[in-house]
């Protein structure tokens, strides 16, 4: 496959996959599954910047990482030093179903104020869902632009649109 087609075929995942089944699962206001797939989601984005195939085994907390230090940044990377954000999101929800102690989930921004997305309240890291999923898209986006610039590697993907 060549790399044009290799850019096209991951930007129709990206678009497919990612931001609309991630944005149907935020509008549908599921309470935990949505952030269960958000943390997976950036995962993997972060399987597209190594030079590892995206299938490659025992790659999850360093694609994690990678993803929140290259297409997120900011306030993500300073609350994944140490695996945080892996361990206490992606980790735990993934395979418990069940959100770590230490993380308080909400659908919406809190109209009051208290509670703001990637700060504490109440000894917990706040997420809420709308803007965790604004950040996603932003970060696949992020990606997109690295694959055309030339900057990411574009890699093969088994990627095919389907009818829904």
């Amino acid at each position: 496959m060549d790399r044009q087609t290799q850019i096209e075929t991951i930007d129709k995942f990206l678009q497919e996959v990612v931001i609309r089944e991630l944005g149907k699962a935020q509008q549908a206001e599921l309470s935990y599954m949505h952030f269960v797939l958000m943390g997976q989601a950036i995962e993997v984005l972060g399987s597209f910047l190594d030079s590892k195939p995206v299938k490659a085994k025992g790659q999850s907390a360093k694609r994690f990482s990678m993803a929140v230090n290259g297409l997120f940044g900011g306030r993500y990377r300073l609350l994944n030093d140490n695996h945080m954000l892996y361990d206490k999101l992606r980790n735990q929800m993934t395979h418990t179903f069940i959100p770590s102690a230490d993380l308080l989930l909400l659908n919406r921004q809190d109209a009051s104020g208290k509670y703001r997305h990637l700060e504490y309240a109440d000894g917990k890291l706040v997420l809420v869902g709308e803007i965790f999923y604004a950040d996603i898209c932003a970060a696949c986006a992020r990606l997109s632009r690295l694959l055309k610039e030339g900057k990411v590697k574009a890699k093969n993907i088994a990627f095919e649109e389907y009818e829904r």
